[in-house]
């Protein structure tokens, strides 16, 4: 069968030719680009029409008669299947995915758009024409011709119009009836120059253009529906216009104040909205009702700069200063009423009239106190949320716009209080015991001038909490948002802490406001354990860590906090079913131990490096005590974790105690110190692994404490040189790894000797590094010398490796002033021959393996 699109043969002389290549061999013609691409589509789409040609072709043909001698006829013979021609064209490079046909007509307008914005430029030309010929003409003309020639522009593009309407043009129609309707507004301005109008004002005459306006386009736009041309937009548009300018015209008229002219305009465009919906005029519509809305605005705006203007109760309510506020809520509020809006329309609508009633009930409390202004909020508040709460759906909902601005309010302001309280609490609890037990808070914040009065937090929380219900209520979706807030053990902790902030506003003494936090959390911690309910716990941790913050003003307040925390992170460690709580919990109960002894030792005037060592014993002994006491967690497996937050915690807990007991050390003292604690440490750490099997790895640790001690003391006493602290731990650490590989056949040198041959190579080598010429470089070199021959011996892989690194890295710095006399740009020279070198290198293996990918991709 034949087959045009074919990647192994050259599309011109047909000869064969390797599959990928970019040139045939015999014509020399080239495949790269994307032309040949193109090309191979063209001949695919050739393979496929004639595929379906040999499927149209008749399976068999009849026998025809041959005469004697003639040569037999072809017998047409069934379609065989072809094979598929493959994803890649000439070069092995796939051809571009065809999107469309090759050649894309460039856009054009359409042919629709013309006439428009022919017709469009013709009517601009013609008002502009108009408006110069009147202004060169008009002085010279008399009254008569003056009449005529406006008349008679406007009743000529009238008809005008009219003749292309019924004809069906809706753009010609469009366009002249911009026209008439412009010339229309020329004969007014001319009558008026004429003096027809005698002596009206300008708000007269916009009042007149506009009515005039107003009636014609809304005429025209209803007349047209009689003939062919469906409507007329620029029509509706200029009545538009001329509602505009009656407006306008109120407004300026002198004896209109500018929020009576604004009310009025108001109430002009929700008229025209109305009757222009009504008779069906969409554009009209629009125009009337975006109109409206902005002058809504307007007149809202004015009314809150006189209700600012006159902030007094007398003023806005007794002389009616706050009337045009009122105005615009009761104007929008009237939407609820029109049924032809959707209902969340009218809801909205509802819902901004009364946020506006609402502020102007607000706006004579704006230069009173905050308390003043809080409480005003507040009764706003109970009265909007009692409406909401009684008001059946979906009306509900606009009146819990209020409530929910009110509660804003009185969240940002429970909030600010509440940061006040803090802000005393962490300042009290920063003078670290150096207070009394009895000293009282600061000079309470509500005594400031302009200050909100302190009381008023716990009726601004309560004030929260009511609008967050009733929000919940209303609206089912932020119901399910609240619904996690509304929690009844978020809620007791929201009152609690509002009551304590409350009493922490005023000045109490420290230690009431301490057993009021240790209580809380106490309760909560109780409500946590009963039931293991995640949040109380949160709230007792949270409470008893803001308790802890504040007894740090005195030591004994400090040594009743701990001695709370201590009972309480001991029971959740033993009885709080999730292992990560536990684990957390048991941190938390060994950096209390550690607390609990720093403390009693401040009391008791102990020196702080016996107070610092008694507290690592007792965090050794609760390490190791711990397995024996909780026979719940003795059991191997997923439960250990919850030992390792103990254990954790007791590490970090032993290094601050370790840091503190150095620092208040004297300085002569300071590494004996050091070397004890290690050993405490280290000891309590090797003791933890060889008692418990699930440990073992941590005597690794214990080692490394127990190296650093001796080190410590070593370098205490004056001993310098690395190998006194790295040779005597990596001979133990040797000892073990070959006791290690002779009872383990399976395990490697690199796992076992590792950290012997690191400890015992690495720290002589820096000192190498630093310094060639010495004898401790002679010796590690013939030590390097004699691991790499045991190695080979045994044939051990660590000894080979570590010693022929160290090895290594030891001639190269004996080598290093050979090195220094090689020029800089030899260097550099070298190192960019290896870089090309690599480049050329990977290159050519690049496309040794796309040859070799294209060889077995065709394989068959």
């Amino acid at each position: 069968m034949t087959r045009y699109a074919d990647p192994e043969r050259c599309p011109d002389c047909l000869g064969a030719m390797p599959f990928g290549a970019t040139t045939c061999p015999a014509c020399g013609l080239s495949l790269d680009g994307p032309l040949p691409a193109k090309l191979f589509l063209t001949l695919s789409e050739a393979d496929r029409i004639l595929e379906q040609m040999r499927a149209a072709a008749p399976a068999a043909a009849q026998p025809v008669a041959t005469p004697a001698g003639a040569a037999p006829a072809a017998v047409p013979v069934q379609a065989l299947p072809t094979r598929t021609a493959p994803a890649t064209g000439f070069a092995g490079v796939a051809p571009p995915p065809v999107t469309g046909p090759a050649h894309l007509p460039h856009a054009h307008l359409s042919a629709s758009s013309v006439p428009k914005i022919l017709l469009g430029l013709g009517a601009i030309c013609v008002l502009i024409a108009a408006m110069v010929f009147l202004a060169v003409t008009w002085s010279v003309m008399g009254v008569a011709g003056r009449t005529a020639t406006l008349v008679g522009f406007t009743v000529v593009t009238g008809g005008l119009a009219t003749w292309v309407a019924r004809r069906g043009l809706r753009a010609a129609a469009e366009s002249l009836t911009v026209v008439a309707l412009g010339l229309l507004a020329f004969d007014l301005f001319g009558a008026r120059d004429s003096g027809w109008f005698g002596e009206m004002t300008d708000a007269g005459f916009l009042v007149l253009l506009g009515a005039a306006l107003a009636a014609a386009g809304t005429s025209a736009a209803v007349a047209v529906r009689r003939t062919k041309t469906p409507a007329l937009v620029g029509a509706e548009l200029v009545a538009a216009l001329g509602l505009l300018s009656v407006a306008g015209g109120i407004t300026q008229a002198a004896w209109v104040t500018d929020a009576a002219g604004l009310t009025v305009s108001v109430v002009l465009f929700a008229g025209a909205t109305r009757a222009a919906y009504s008779v069906r005029l969409p554009a009209l519509t629009t125009a009337a009702a975006a109109l409206g809305g902005g002058a809504w605005v307007l007149l809202v705006l004015t009314g809150w700069d006189r209700a600012l203007t006159h902030p007094s109760v007398r003023e806005l309510w007794l002389e009616l200063e706050v009337w045009p506020l009122v105005a615009g809520a009761l104007l929008v509020s009237t939407l609820a009423l029109a049924r032809a809006l959707p209902v969340l329309a009218r809801v909205t609508a509802l819902a901004i009239g009364e946020a506006l009633l609402a502020t102007a009930v607000l706006a004579p409390v704006s230069d009173e106190t905050v308390t003043a202004a809080s409480l005003v909020v507040v009764a706003v508040l109970v009265v909007t949320g009692a409406l909401a709460w009684f008001v059946p759906a979906p009306w509900d909902r606009g009146v819990a716009v209020t409530v929910a601005l009110a509660g804003v309010w009185t969240t940002v302001l429970a909030m600010a209080l509440a940061t006040t309280a803090l802000d005393r609490l962490v300042s009290s609890g920063s003078m670290v015991w150096q207070g009394a037990a009895g000293d009282l808070l600061p000079r309470a914040a509500d005594t400031l001038p302009g200050a909100p009065a302190s009381w008023l937090l716990l009726v601004a929380a309560a004030a929260s909490v009511a609008a967050l219900v009733v929000l919940a209520r209303a609206y089912p979706g932020a119901g399910r948002l609240s619904a996690p807030l509304l929690n009844p053990d978020l809620l007791a902790g929201v009152a609690a802490a509002a009551g304590i902030a409350t009493l922490a506003l005023y000045a109490v003494s420290v230690w009431l406001v301490l057993a009021l936090l240790l209580s809380v959390a106490c309760g909560f911690a109780v409500r946590a354990l009963s039931g293991q309910h995640a949040l109380a716990l949160a709230l007792a941790i949270g409470y008893l860590a803001l308790g802890v913050v504040l007894s740090l003003h005195a030591e004994t307040l400090t040594l009743a906090a701990l001695l709370v925390g201590l009972v309480l992170t001991t029971a959740v460690h033993l009885r709080w079913a999730g292992l990560d709580v536990s684990a957390t919990a048991g941190a938390l109960l060994a950096a209390s131990v550690a607390g609990l002894t720093w403390t009693v030792g401040a009391l008791a005037d102990a020196a702080w490096s016996w107070t610092a060592l008694t507290g690592l014993l007792l965090l050794a002994v609760l390490v190791l005590a711990t397995p024996y006491v909780d026979t719940r967690l003795r059991v191997a497996g997923p439960a250990t974790y919850a030992r390792l937050g103990i254990e954790l915690g007791a590490l970090a807990a032993a290094l601050g105690l370790s840091a503190g007991g150095l620092d208040m050390a004297a300085a002569a003292r300071t590494a004996t110190w050091a070397a004890v604690y290690l050993t405490i440490t280290g000891a309590a750490v090797s003791a933890m692994a060889l008692l418990r099997p699930d440990r073992r790895m941590a005597g690794w640790l214990g080692g490394g404490l127990l190296a650093a001690a001796s080190w410590v003391r070593l370098w205490d006493i004056g001993v310098e040189a690395p190998e006194a602290y790295t040779l005597p731990t990596a001979v133990a650490l040797a000892v073990v790894g070959v006791v290690h590989l002779r009872r383990d056949p399976e395990a490697t040198t690199m796992t076992a000797l590792s950290p012997a041959l690191s400890l015992a190579l690495v720290p002589s080598l820096l000192w190498v590094l630093a310094d060639p010429v010495t004898l401790r470089s002679l010796l590690l070199g013939l030590a390097c010398l004699a691991l790499v021959l045991v190695g080979v011996k045994l044939r051990w892989t660590a000894p080979v490796v570590f010693a022929s690194t160290v090895g290594a890295l030891l001639v190269l710095r004996h080598a290093t002033p050979m090195a220094e006399a090689v020029p800089r740009w030899m260097l550099i020279g070298l190192a960019g021959a290896l870089l090309i070198s690599m480049g050329i290198t990977w290159e050519n293996r690049l496309r040794e393996a796309r040859a070799m990918l294209g060889y077995v991709r065709h394989l068959r």
